[in-house]
Formats: C-alpha cells, structure tokens, sequence
C-alpha cells in the first residue's frame, strides 16, 4: 500500500516519538522536519535536538562529522543516546543543539520556529502559542551560544520577567548573535548591490530571502536563470521550476518578458556558489572547494607510459540509457569508448581496460554513422555479467573497476597512474547543447557501502573487495584530481571545437526534483581510483547534438578530444585536432 507524503510523515514522527520515549527522552512539544531525513524537535523542557539515523555504514565519529562539523562531539552525541558508541542501522540519534554545526543550528530554529526571522535591528523569536514559556536564559544559548547574555536580551526588550509567555516575541540584538545569525540578518536589498553586479540579493516584508536577476537580452528563464542558479537540467525539473520562480516574480507570461526584467529565486533554490558570501551553505561548499584545490596529479609521462585508463561506456544490454528520436545512448557512447580505446592503444603507451564488451562486434569500431541497436553487452566480471538489470549493471562496474585499479597498482606502485572515465550521452532540457561532467563530491561520498545477492557474491570482483569506505582525505583527494581531470577534459572539448554546457560544465553531484537530495553517480561514487568521472559527451534531447552523434565524424572528434585531455592530465602537449578517419 503507498502512503501520501503526508501520512509518511505522520509515521516517521510517530515512530521517532516511540524510539525517544523508549531511551528515557522527554515528550517533545513540537516536531520538524528537516530535508535531509533529520528531525528537529523541541522537548517540553523547552530543549532543541536533531534526530537523524547514521548513514549505510556510517560509525559514530561520521554521524558527528556530518551533524556537528567534527569528531570531538561523538562522546557527547553518545552520552545523549545511552552510552552506546555503537549505532545501529534504523535508529534515530538524538543530536542536543549546542553541538550541531552551525548550520544546522540555524536550519532547526527556522524549521521548529517559522515565524522567526531576522530583522535590521537583530533575531525577531515568537515563542509558539499553546507551549510552555521560553526562558531568557534558554534563548540566550540558542541565539548567542551560551547563557550569560540573558540579561543584556532582557535590557533590549524592556522585560519585567526572565521568561517569553507562549505567543509572545522577544528580539535578541544583533551584536549578541552567533555569526550564522548575525549572517542571515545582514541586510539584503538591489540597492546594496555594487557597481557592475550581475545580480543582487533582497528580502521581503515576510522574511522570504531571495537572489534577483534582471535578464539581459535574448535569455531565457529556463536556461539563464534556472539552470544556472539552480543547477537543474532535467526538463521536467527546470519546467517546474521556472513556473515557481515566475510566480515568486510576479511574471505571468514566460514566453514574452521584456530586457531587465527582474526574476527573484528564492535562497533555497540556489547552488550555494550564488549565496551570499557569508551565507553557511556557500562557506562550507567554498571550504571544501579549497581543501580539494590541494591536491593536484603530479604524475608527468611520455605517451601515457605506465597509465591504466579503465574506460566504461554508460548503459548497455538491456538497458538503452537515453533513447530520444529513437536514438539509444548505449549504442553511440559505447562507439565513442571503442574509438578512444583504439587512439590510445595504437597513439600512446597507455594500457586500456574497458569494462564492457558488446559480444555481437568485440572491440570493433564500425566505419557508418547510424548505428545497429545491440543488446549483447556485458560487464568484464569474472565471469561476465550481460547486462540484464540496470542496477546489478551499474554496481558491478566500479567493482570491477576497483579490481582493476588494486592490479594496477601492484604493477605500477602509484594510485595516481590510474584514472576512470564513463562515458554517457545526457537527455537535458531541449534549449541546452554539449558536454559536461560529473565528479564525486567529498561530502556525498561518505559511508561504507556494499552489495549482496548471488548475482554479485558469482563475481570474482566483488568477493575480492565486497565493501569499500573512504576516508575524509581520500574524499577530499579524489575530488580535487577527478576536478583537474575534468578541466583538462572540458578544456579539450573547446580546443577541438566541440559544443559544452554553458553553465558549470564541471559538477560534483546530480540535482533532480526539487525537494530531493543531490547525489552522484554510483559508477564513481563507490569508485576507489582517485581520479575519476562520469562525462556527459552531448544532450540527446537538443536536436543539433542528436543529429551530431549519428555520425562517425563528431564521435570520433569527441574521442580526440577525450584522449588529447587524458595527455594534459598527464602532462603532456595536446596533439592538434585530426580529421575523421585519419
């Protein structure tokens, strides 16, 4: 039976109320959701907590990393749910507010407290109706992190009492603030923005905070605003947030809006490279952008001498990828690899380890630009899997991957000489063309992860390493190679000519739906080769780059230009661009 959204979220709560009351926790008085799977709750002792469950394979020390933003909470997180520092799969942990990240702390507040906000002159807190008073102590460790400063928020409101009576506000200064609040009160307005801006930010009467962008000529809501500041490209998603946006901006015909119109997005629309510069989400993605900026291949070669390049084409068998205008993305980026694996093994001393086979033509490229359909596609396990079940499909190539780069390395003694590449054809909205790439974001890569069923346990692959888990450091390494890799990658595309997504060509996770999570592609989030990406080489829905990939001229073009960006990873000179067939 299929609960609505709704009735799940009754359950959840239900089932947390349970669990809290079974470990001794007091009854909460108010519930919130949070995007994430979290929960944030007020107890009647007027205390603040987030539940969450630990992550597949996620220990206590990562529970607290991602809760509070380091390790030295996790004896405290444990002290707060029994002693245990063991936590268990299904269960939800209790997180008290003065350890979560700042972040959260701020996203709990306005989650249990909506009517709450910022205002010129500090934090505006309305203790809810029909709950207990909120003690000035209490609001003092929630809004300047600690107790002492209950008497200045007393000073400022004129109050006769040391408690808020439900239903009644109370202002905490601005000075008292802890920097995320003091950060989501600086004042938002286009008039503030400086000379030259592109876009500027503003809230309005009722708190909403929002980034304006006047559109210049010839843009288009869809591509100019939505899938730049929200990093949608999926047609449906980036239609359904266009008519979102239009509404919060009073525009009532999309087709027909003239020069300089402006179009508010709304904060929690935006990829937190266009918040404002104190904004948490956009320190903590800035953050992280410089500790992967470290790291860099320091691996220079002759022709690739001593590289293992594990090349994968996307989808295969019974799985089509992408079909638009009748056209199966398994077919051509499956002859885009073949055309790759043959410059590099025949240009350069690189050693090429596919992961698929299609059993009807082995490795053989054919010399015609509309391709016959093939379902004979298998992944190279031990033994070979033909690819019935997309899932099983998808997971047994990083298995098989990650076997192929721990041989590598036994060989060639440097993890660094070993890179992945996935090779797929996307299905974007209509109004985009080129190539992009996905690598793995450190903070969506975590956990330890793992597959069972016969259909993995028959690989030889998988028996050899049946869980994989990464460390911080590794996260964080990956990212920042499969980051330069990409660049040299996107970099080629231009050399050669060839069409790449006008916004962010390079990104660290998927963005689907508007309330769902990001994530990244399993074929590199589980993939333990440091340098590695999922490469987008064209749109399959935009008609020029439909009709580009059905012929022989521009796969083999895309096939250049993905070795000539292999050779600057490595530090090579990119050979000039060669025609079709040469």
């Amino acid at each position: 039976m299929l609960l609505s959204r709704e009735c799940r979220r009754i359950v959840v709560v239900a089932l947390v109320a349970a669990s809290m009351a079974a470990a001794g926790a007091g009854a909460a008085t108010l519930r919130a959701a949070l995007d994430d799977g979290l929960v944030a709750s007020l107890t009647d002792e007027v205390e603040i907590f987030v539940e969450g469950e630990p992550l597949p394979g996620e220990g206590l020390l990562a529970f607290s990393r991602r809760l509070t933003g380091g390790n030295e909470a996790a004896a405290a997180i444990a002290a707060a749910n029994g002693g245990s520092r063991h936590l268990k799969a299904g269960v939800r942990y209790r997180v008290p507010y003065e350890l979560l990240s700042p972040e959260l702390k701020l996203r709990a507040i306005r989650a249990l407290f909506p009517r709450d906000g910022p205002r010129a002159e500090g934090w505006s807190h309305q203790v809810p109706a029909g709950g207990p008073a909120h003690s000035l102590w209490r609001l003092a460790v929630w809004f300047t992190g600690g107790g002492r400063a209950f008497g200045a928020i007393r000073e400022a409101n004129a109050l006769a009492d040391d408690e808020v009576p439900a239903g009644a506000s109370v202002l905490v200064p601005a000075e008292l603030l802890l920097p995320i609040f003091r950060a989501a009160q600086m004042p938002l307005s286009p008039a503030a923005a400086p000379p030259g801006a592109e876009y500027a930010y503003e809230r309005d009467a009722q708190g909403g905070e929002y980034l304006v962008y006047r559109l210049k000529k010839g843009e288009a809501l869809y591509s100019s605003v939505v899938m730049r500041f929200n990093g949608s490209t999926f047609a449906e998603d980036v239609n359904g947030l266009a008519r979102e946006i239009a509404a919060a901006s009073g525009i009532r015909d999309v087709t027909d809006m003239p020069v300089g119109q402006p179009v508010k997005v709304p904060f929690d629309l935006l990829l937190p490279e266009y918040l404002p510069p104190r904004h948490p989400r956009r320190v903590e993605y800035e953050t992280n952008r410089t500790e992967s900026a470290k790291y860099s291949n320091t691996v220079r070669t002759s022709t690739l001498e001593g590289i293992t390049v594990i090349l994968d084409a996307g989808h295969g068998g019974q799985d089509p990828g992408a079909i638009p205008g009748d056209v199966w993305e398994s077919t051509y980026v499956y002859d885009v690899m073949l055309r790759v694996k043959k410059i590099l093994e025949t240009r350069t001393a690189a050693r090429v380890m596919p992961t698929t086979r299609d059993g009807s033509n082995g490795f053989e490229v054919l010399d015609r630009d509309k391709l016959p359909r093939s379902y004979g596609h298998a992944v190279l396990t031990d033994p070979p899997y033909a690819i019935a079940d997309t899932t099983a499909g998808t997971h047994l190539r990083w298995y098989l991957a990650n076997s192929l780069h721990k041989s590598a390395v036994r060989r060639g003694g440097d993890p660094l000489k070993t890179i992945f590449l996935s090779i797929h054809a996307d299905s974007l909205h209509y109004s985009v063309r080129g190539a992009m790439t996905y690598v793995p974001a450190a903070s969506l890569t975590r956990g330890d992860y793992g597959k069972v069923g016969q259909v993995y346990q028959a690989r030889r692959e998988v028996r050899e390493g049946p869980r994989v888990s990464f460390s911080w450091k590794e996260r964080v390494r990956s990212e920042g190679l499969s980051r330069q890799l990409a660049g040299e990658l996107i970099a080629a595309f231009r050399r050669h000519g060839l069409a790449v997504h006008p916004d962010q060509p390079i990104r660290d996770r998927v963005i689907r739906c508007r309330r769902c999570q990001p994530w990244v592609p399993a074929v590199v989030r589980r993939n333990a080769v440091p340098a590695k990406l999922l490469l987008e080489i064209c749109n399959l829905n935009n008609r020029e780059d439909r009709r580009l990939l059905q012929t022989r001229t521009f796969r083999q073009q895309v096939a250049e230009a993905i070795v000539d960006g292999i050779l600057a990873y490595y530090g090579e000179s990119a050979a000039p661009p060669r025609l079709a067939g040469s």
